[in-house]
Order: C-alpha cells, then structure tokens, then sequence
C-alpha cells in the first residue's frame, strides 16, 4: 500500500475490501511483524485468561 502510493480506500477498493478496520488491522500487522505476520492466522477473541463457571450441580458436588 506505502510502497505503491495508495490511499487506504483505493487499497479497500483494489482488494474488494469494503472494512476500513481490516485494511488498517493488517496495515498494522505489517508494519509490527513484517509480511510474514500476515501469514499467521489469527481467528476470534483472544482468551480472557478465566476459567468456564461450572454449574451449580457440579459445583455443589465437588464441595
């Protein structure tokens, strides 16, 4: 995109793209990791590092 001159709406259009967020995501990727951080693939939330609640059940039985 920076080495060809583009705008980041020509860029969304030259890809088919129509999220801002996306082209911005991986401009920032790139710029953090280099191209091979784009390679990675990187799906969802990450973890909030809390266990699942167990049910009530369960959790009446364990005490």
């Amino acid at each position: 995109m920076r080495e060809e001159g583009l705008s980041l709406s020509e860029t969304m259009r030259r890809f088919n793209i129509n999220c801002l967020g996306i082209i911005k995501r991986w401009e920032r990727i790139y710029l953090e990791e280099g191209p091979e951080g784009l390679a990675v693939e990187r799906r969802g939330r990450k973890n909030t590092g809390q266990p699942a609640k167990l049910p009530k059940e369960i959790e009446e039985d364990l005490i």
